[in-house]
C-alpha cells in the first residue's frame, strides 16, 4: 500500500514539473509581410508571451533596406481564465515597428532580441522580397505563374480617381481559378483552387456562383478563408482562398470547366469638403463589382494502347499485400483470402480484383473496407478486400494469383501487382462432395454444382400386380376430355398470371413515383426528431429516408444497396457527380453520427443538404 501511495504521488510530482515547464516556455518571434511594394507601408511585429526584465532589454534589428515610419509602439496584455478552479494566465507584450521600403528587390530584417528571466532570446530573421510596381508595368511585366496568363488584362494607365467608383480599378480585385495540371489522363487527381486576387481590402460577398465541374468527379476541401500575398503583373495583391477542389476526369477529350461568378461590395471612404479647413464629411460608399473567372479546358489524354485485361482504370502509385487463405481446411467449413491496396490515385473507382476458384467452392459477396483520405495532393490510404468461401469437396485444389493492374503517372506505363499461387487441401470429414460421380454416396456434378440424390424425392415402387391395358387410350373420348381440361386450366392460368403482373408492374411503378412523398414523410419524422433533440432518433430517420429513397425511386431492394451502386445508378441517371458524392456522404455523416456527439446545428446542416440534393436529384430523373 505505501509503495503504490509513493509511485502515486511519484507521478503527481512529474506532471506539475512537465505543466510548470510548459507553462514557463517562452517564445519570442517576428511577423511580418513576405512581400510588399515599394510605395506600401507596413507592420513588422515582435511579440513574447512572459514578461520581459525591463524596459530597454529589448533591442530592434538594424531594419537595413527599410525606412523606419514609427515605433516601437509597445501593446501589452494579460488574459486571467478560472477553468475548474484553476487558474491560467497568458501575458502578451508586442513591440510594432511600422516600415517603408527604400528599394525593390530581397531585404532581411535581422533578430531582435529580449532578456527574459536572465536569459536572452532571439528571433528568426525575416526574408521580405520588395516589388517596384511602376517599373513592372513600365515594362509589362509578366506573371510569375504561366498559369495566370490570359487571365485578366494588363493594367491600364488611369488618371486619379474622382469618385468612389473611380476609386476601385478593374486590376484592383478580380477572381481566378488556379489547375494544377491542364493536361492529365482520365480518373488523374487535379486541385483546382479559386482565389481573390485584392488591392481594395476583402469585399462583401453578395452572391456566389461556384464553377460546374461536368465530367468530373469532385471533392470540396475545407480551405476556404486562407489568406496570402501574390505578385500578379507587377503588383502585389492580397490573395484569398474562396474555394478548393480535387477533380477527376471522367472520360477523356478536352472538358471546359465554367467560369466562377461574385458579386462583391467594396467598401470605399471618401470625404467631402465642408468648406471648412478643419472639418470634412467622411462617407463609406458600397462600390459593387460583378467578377468572372476565365473558363479553364482541360485536356484528357487517353490510355496507351494495348492495356492488359486486369486493368480497369486505375491511376496513380499503389501497392499491394495480402493475407493467405488457411492452406488446410475440412470440408464445408469457412476459409477467406484478404488483400489490401493502399497507396495515391483514384482509389475510389479502384474495382476488386476477380477471384478465380475450383467449381467445388462456394464464394460468398467481397467485404470492402474504405479508408481513403481527400486532401489537396489528392486520394490516398487504402482499401482492403476479403474474399470469404466455402469448399465443398475434398481433394487439393489450385487458386490462382488475384491480379490487380494500374496506370502509373510517374513511368506513363502499365504495371501489375499479384498474389501468390495457393495451393489449398479440403479434408473429408466425412461430409465431402468428391468431384464427379460417387455411386457409393449417391453425389452427382453437374455442371460444379453438387447434388446429392435418392434422398429429398422417394421413388415409386410399381406393384408386381400392376396390367396394362389392351385399350387404346389415345383414341378414346375420355383423352379429348383430358386434353380439353388441360388446355382450360393452362388459359385460365395464362389470365391470373398476367393480371398478377400487371398488378406487381402497377405497385412498383406507384413506389416509384412515390419515392419523393414517402421521403419527404421520413423527413419531417426527422425534423420532428431534430427539433425535440433526440439526436439517435433523427440520424436514424435521415438514414431510412436516404437509403429508402434510393430503393423506391430505381426498384432496388436495400439489401443490395451500397454507396457505389447508390453513385453508379445517379451517374447512370444523369446526376452530376458532386451530387451524387453529396448524398452519399449525408449518409456516412448520419451513420458516424448516430453515435458521435453532435449539436443542432449540426443536425440542421445535414437535414438541408438531405433536403436540397433529394429536390436535385427529382429534377433530373423524370419517372
Amino acid at each position: 500500500m505505501k509503495r503504490i501511495f509513493i509511485l502515486r504521488l511519484a507521478l503527481l510530482v512529474v506532471a506539475l514539473l512537465s505543466s510548470v515547464q510548459l507553462w514557463a516556455q517562452v517564445t519570442f518571434k517576428a511577423e511580418a509581410p513576405l512581400l510588399v511594394s515599394t510605395t506600401e507601408r507596413f507592420q513588422v511585429r515582435f511579440s513574447v508571451n512572459k514578461e520581459p526584465d525591463g524596459e530597454n532589454t529589448f533591442k530592434a534589428p538594424s531594419f537595413e533596406g527599410f525606412r523606419v515610419i514609427a515605433g516601437p509602439a509597445i501593446a501589452t496584455g494579460r488574459d486571467i481564465q478560472w477553468i475548474n478552479g484553476h487558474q491560467t494566465s497568458n501575458y502578451s507584450c508586442t513591440y510594432t515597428f511600422v516600415l517603408i521600403p527604400e528599394s525593390a528587390g530581397k531585404h532581411t530584417i535581422g533578430s531582435a532580441s529580449i532578456d527574459v528571466d536572465g536569459k536572452t532570446y532571439k528571433t528568426k530573421s525575416l526574408l521580405i522580397e520588395v516589388i517596384d510596381e511602376s517599373a513592372a508595368s513600365a515594362n509589362g511585366a509578366k506573371p510569375s505563374n504561366p498559369q495566370q496568363q490570359q487571365q485578366q488584362p494588363a493594367p491600364e494607365a488611369k488618371p486619379k480617381p474622382q469618385s468612389a467608383e473611380e476609386s476601385v480599378g478593374k486590376d484592383d480585385i478580380f477572381i481566378m481559378l488556379n489547375v494544377s495540371d491542364r493536361n492529365v489522363y482520365k480518373g488523374e487527381a487535379v486541385r483546382v483552387t479559386l482565389m481573390l486576387y485584392t488591392r481594395v481590402g476583402y469585399p462583401e460577398i453578395e452572391s456566389f456562383n461556384v464553377p460546374t465541374f461536368n465530367d468530373f468527379w469532385t471533392q470540396e476541401l475545407h480551405a476556404r478563408g486562407e489568406q496570402s500575398r501574390a505578385e500578379y503583373k507587377g503588383k502585389v495583391y492580397d490573395t484569398y482562398k474562396l474555394t478548393e477542389h480535387i477533380i477527376a476526369p471522367q472520360r477523356t477529350g478536352k472538358i471546359t470547366i465554367s467560369p466562377a461568378e461574385l458579386n462583391v461590395g467594396v467598401p470605399v471612404v471618401t470625404h467631402t469638403n465642408t468648406g471648412s479647413i478643419f472639418h470634412s464629411v467622411r462617407h463609406v460608399n458600397l462600390v459593387r463589382r460583378a467578377l468572372r473567372s476565365a473558363p479553364v479546358v482541360i485536356n484528357v489524354k487517353e490510355f496507351p494502347a494495348n492495356a492488359p485485361a486486369t486493368f480497369s482504370g486505375a491511376v496513380g502509385s499503389f501497392s499491394m499485400s495480402s493475407v493467405a487463405p488457411e492452406l488446410e481446411m475440412n470440408a464445408n467449413s469457412s476459409n477467406e483470402i484478404k488483400i489490401t491496396i493502399s497507396g495515391s490515385g483514384n482509389l475510389k473507382f479502384v474495382t476488386a480484383p476477380k477471384l478465380t476458384l475450383p467449381e467445388s467452392f462456394e464464394i460468398y459477396d467481397t467485404k470492402v473496407v474504405d479508408n481513403v483520405r481527400t486532401s489537396a495532393a489528392g486520394s490516398s490510404g487504402s482499401i482492403t478486400y476479403t474474399y470469404p468461401f466455402v469448399a465443398r469437396a475434398s481433394g487439393e485444389f489450385v487458386v490462382e494469383p488475384l491480379v490487380f493492374t494500374y496506370f502509373d503517372l510517374a513511368s506513363e506505363q502499365y504495371k501489375s501487382l499479384s498474389t501468390e499461387r495457393y495451393v489449398i487441401t479440403v479434408k473429408d470429414d466425412g461430409s465431402a462432395v468428391v468431384s464427379g460421380t460417387d455411386s457409393s454416396r449417391g453425389y452427382a456434378d453437374y455442371g460444379g454444382r453438387m447434388k446429392q440424390l435418392d434422398k429429398d424425392i422417394r421413388f415409386i415402387h410399381t406393384s408386381p400386380f400392376t396390367k396394362s391395358s389392351p385399350s387404346i387410350f389415345i383414341l378414346s373420348p375420355a383423352y379429348w376430355l383430358v386434353v380439353v381440361v388441360i388446355i382450360a386450366l393452362f388459359a385460365v392460368a395464362y389470365h391470373l398470371l398476367r393480371k398478377r403482373i400487371r398488378q406487381n408492374r402497377n405497385v412498383v411503378a406507384r413506389r416509384m413515383r412515390q419515392a419523393d412523398k414517402v421521403a419527404v414523410q421520413r423527413l419531417r419524422l426527422a425534423e420532428r426528431s431534430m427539433h425535440e433533440g433526440n439526436r439517435h432518433a433523427f440520424y436514424e430517420e435521415m438514414l431510412r429516408a436516404m437509403w429508402g429513397y434510393i430503393s423506391d425511386k430505381f426498384n432496388i431492394p436495400v439489401s443490395n444497396l451500397t454507396k457505389e451502386t447508390i453513385r453508379e445508378e445517379l451517374y447512370r441517371r444523369g446526376v452530376s457527380a458532386a451530387d451524387a458524392e453529396q448524398f452519399c456522404q449525408i449518409i456516412s455523416r448520419s451513420d458516424e453520427a448516430q453515435y458521435a456527439p453532435s449539436t443542432e446545428s449540426d443536425m440542421g446542416e445535414v437535414y438541408a443538404d438531405a433536403v436540397s440534393v433529394i429536390s436535385k436529384i427529382e429534377s433530373i430523373v423524370k419517372r
